[in-house]
C-alpha cells in the first residue's frame, strides 16, 4: 500500500468528523446564515491546509469559495470543484441528523454533496502529508447550485476562475466505485408568458381575448418538442394564470425544464421555442420568452476523453479497478468547465445514492478510495 493510501486509512474518523460537522448544518441554497457556516468551516478547514481562501460575492444571498495553493511556476492549475448547499430545508438536519450505520453515512446532503468537498480536502491533505503537490491547485466550492445559479453571478465567477485550469474534477457523487462521469445533459428554466386581455365573461366576453386559452394551445407543442433518443426532455412544469372564473384572463405562464446534452443543441431548441411562442390562435395576444437560468451542458470532447483514459491506468495500478465512464441526465457546474475550454470529469466523490430524498446516503469507505484514487491521479498528472 502506497504511502498516500495508507495516509488516508490513518485519517478515516477525521474524514468522518468532518462530513458529520458539514451535514448537521442547514443549508439551502437561500439559507445566509446556513450557507456562511458551512462556508466558514470549509474555509478553516482550507487555511489548516495553507490554501490562500477568498470569498467573492455573487450578487445574492450565498458567494462563491475559492482556495488556493501555489505551485511549481508557470504550471496549469489543476480545479478542484462542489458545492456546498442542499436542497432540503431548514430543520432537517436537526430532524434525521447525520449517523453512521455499517458502511453508510446518512444524513441530508450526505452524497450530494457534502462528503464529495471532504474528499477533495483530504486527497490535497495527503498529497501536501508526502510531498507530492507541485502543480498549483484551485477548489471552487458554489453555495447555489442546487439553483442552478438562479440569478446569481455564481456561474459566470467560475467560468473565470477556471479559465487556464490544467483540468477539473467535479466532486459531486457516483452510483458506483467504478463510475465517472464524462458527459451530461445541461439545463435551462424558460418561463413563457402570454398577455391577453380581460373582460367580464358575462357581458361582454368577446372583448377579452384569453391569454390561458392561448398558452393551452402552445402546451403540447412545446412538449412535443422533447426528443429522448437526442437526449432533449422539454417539461411544462408549472402552470399559473387568471384571477376568477368570471374574467377572461388576461395572463398565462408556464414555466419550462428543458434539457439537453449539446451547446448546439441549447441554441437550436431555445430558437424553436420562440418560433412557437409567436404563433397565435387568439389573435391580439402576445407572448414573451425568457430563460431565467441555464447550466452548462459537459460534452464529451477529445480532450475529456483523454482525461478519462488517464484516470482509469490510474485506477487500475492503485485500486485494481476497472472503471466505466457514463452519462449523467442531470447536470453540474463540470459543464461550465468544459465549456471554457478545461477538460473535466464528474461524479469523482463520495459513491452513494438517493440524492435529494430522506433515504440519501454515502459509503465510508468510498471516501478512502475516491480520496486516494484523486490524489494518486493529481500527483501523476505533474
Amino acid at each position: 500500500m502506497r504511502n498516500i493510501q495508507q495516509y488516508l486509512v490513518s485519517q478515516r474518523a477525521e474524514m468522518i468528523a468532518l462530513t458529520e460537522k458539514l451535514v448537521n448544518i442547514d443549508s439551502p441554497s437561500t439559507h445566509l446564515a446556513g450557507i456562511k457556516q458551512v462556508a466558514t468551516v470549509l474555509s478553516e478547514k482550507m487555511q489548516s491546509l495553507g490554501m490562500q481562501i477568498r470569498q467573492i460575492d455573487q450578487g445574492k444571498p450565498g458567494m462563491v469559495l475559492v482556495g488556493e495553493l501555489a505551485g511549481v511556476k508557470d504550471q496549469a492549475p489543476v480545479i478542484l470543484s462542489g458545492h456546498l448547499d442542499t436542497v432540503f430545508p431548514v430543520g432537517t438536519a436537526t430532524a434525521r441528523p447525520f449517523k453512521v450505520v455499517g458502511d453508510k453515512m446518512l444524513g441530508p446532503g450526505v452524497y450530494d454533496m457534502k462528503a464529495g468537498l471532504v474528499i477533495g480536502l483530504f486527497a490535497i491533505q495527503a498529497l501536501q502529508r508526502v510531498s507530492l503537490l507541485k502543480r498549483p491547485l484551485k477548489m471552487i466550492i458554489v453555495s447555489d447550485e442546487e439553483k442552478l445559479h438562479f440569478d446569481s453571478r455564481a456561474a459566470a465567477i467560475m467560468a473565470q476562475e477556471v479559465t487556464g485550469g490544467a483540468y477539473g474534477l467535479n466532486l459531486e457523487g457516483a452510483a458506483k466505485c467504478t463510475q465517472i462521469s464524462t458527459h451530461q445533459r445541461g439545463g435551462m428554466i424558460i418561463d413563457i408568458t402570454v398577455h391577453g386581455k380581460a373582460a367580464h365573461s358575462g357581458i361582454e366576453p368577446q372583448k377579452g381575448r384569453s391569454a390561458i386559452l392561448e398558452l393551452a394551445d402552445k402546451l403540447p407543442k412545446l412538449a412535443a418538442l422533447t426528443d429522448m433518443t437526442q437526449g432533449i426532455h422539454v417539461n411544462c412544469g408549472m402552470i399559473s394564470g387568471g384571477i376568477s372564473e368570471n374574467i377572461i384572463p388576461d395572463r398565462a405562464k408556464v414555466s419550462l425544464g428543458v434539457r439537453f446534452k449539446t451547446e448546439k443543441q441549447r441554441k437550436e431548441l431555445l430558437a424553436k421555442i420562440i418560433q412557437l411562442t409567436q404563433e397565435h390562435l387568439v389573435l391580439d395576444t402576445t407572448t414573451e420568452v425568457t430563460v431565467r437560468t441555464k447550466i452548462d451542458s459537459m460534452e464529451e470532447t477529445k480532450q475529456v476523453k483523454q482525461l478519462f483514459a488517464d484516470l482509469k491506468q490510474t485506477a487500475q495500478r492503485v485500486n485494481l479497478l476497472t472503471l466505466e465512464a457514463v452519462g449523467d441526465s442531470g447536470a453540474s457546474d463540470a459543464g461550465i468547465m468544459v465549456t471554457n475550454g478545461v477538460p473535466c470529469l464528474d461524479g469523482v466523490g463520495v459513491v452513494g445514492d438517493g440524492a435529494h430524498t430522506d433515504q440519501e446516503f454515502a459509503k465510508v469507505s468510498s471516501m478512502i478510495e475516491r480520496a486516494s484514487l484523486l490524489a494518486e491521479f493529481i500527483m501523476e498528472q505533474e
